[in-house]
């Protein structure tokens, strides 16, 4: 049973990036999202893990599977606070091979809302991006200005909504870029994780990665705690397996 719960534990942790080095997360699953653009209550996406894009913004990303698997992300744009038509946000996701193409192919798509007001679908063509008539199945996009637990003063929040089965059939790992722009700080730029510096919305092999993902940790265990308990589970896990080839050899003797 100890040897179980170590495997468990090294499978959720995912496998190796894929895409951009050192900018790499697992999404959490076994969440309930109500896909409204905010934070809906304290505790929604208090347990995702988050990114950060330059001390500005912060985005965190999971999985709804209930019904048709769904993955969520969401942007918490702290310094922005007005509705400038220039103002918006952007994803970008991968389903391709290791590791990414330098070009947007067809299993790479961008979604955008501009103006927070016009929703904007691309899919990749080979050597740039091409603007879908409709979005695909399952695409969806929602923002507010609002409150977060991260922020008491009103800022700009997105939600982003994939339908994972229809779109990657949830192959990790996915390349996947997040950005968002307030226009009234043009001088701050475009906030991004992996950042500008290192990364570009038209290459997909300089995107970050989602390299697998991870079972929701119950509430009121630490991480530090479940760490520990795994790294007992393995060497009980090796003792035993160490003592074992003498018993059987003992065995043969007799």
């Amino acid at each position: 049973m100890l040897m179980l719960c170590s495997l468990l534990f090294v499978t959720s942790i995912g496998i190796a990036n894929a895409y951009l080095a050192n900018y790499s997360y697992g999404e959490w699953s076994g969440f309930s999202i109500t896909f409204d653009g905010k934070w809906t209550s304290s505790g929604e996406w208090a347990a995702a893990p988050w990114k950060d894009l330059s001390g500005q913004a912060q985005f965190r990303g999971v999985v709804d599977i209930a019904g048709p698997t769904y993955q969520y992300n969401l942007i918490d744009f702290f310094s922005d606070t007005t509705n400038d038509v220039g103002d918006y946000w952007q994803i970008c996701l991968a389903n391709v091979g290791e590791p990414g193409p330098s070009a947007p192919d067809s299993s790479c798509y961008r979604i955008e809302l501009v103006g927070h007001t016009t929703v904007k679908v691309y899919q990749g063509n080979g050597t740039g991006w091409s603007l879908l008539a409709s979005p695909p199945t399952g695409f969806a996009i929602k923002d507010s200005l609002s409150t977060s637990p991260l922020q008491s003063t009103p800022h700009w929040t997105c939600e982003f909504q994939w339908d994972k089965d229809a779109l990657t059939g949830i192959i990790p790992p996915l390349g996947i870029r997040v950005a968002c722009y307030d226009a009234s700080n043009a001088a701050a730029g475009e906030q991004a994780w992996p950042p500008n510096t290192v990364s570009s919305v038209n290459n997909p092999s300089q995107w970050g990665s989602i390299s697998g993902y991870v079972d929701a940790i119950p509430e009121g265990v630490s991480f530090g705690a479940i760490l520990l308990l795994s790294f007992v589970a393995v060497i009980v896990g090796l003792y035993h397996l160490r003592k074992r080839p003498k018993t059987i050899m003992r065995s043969v003797k007799l």
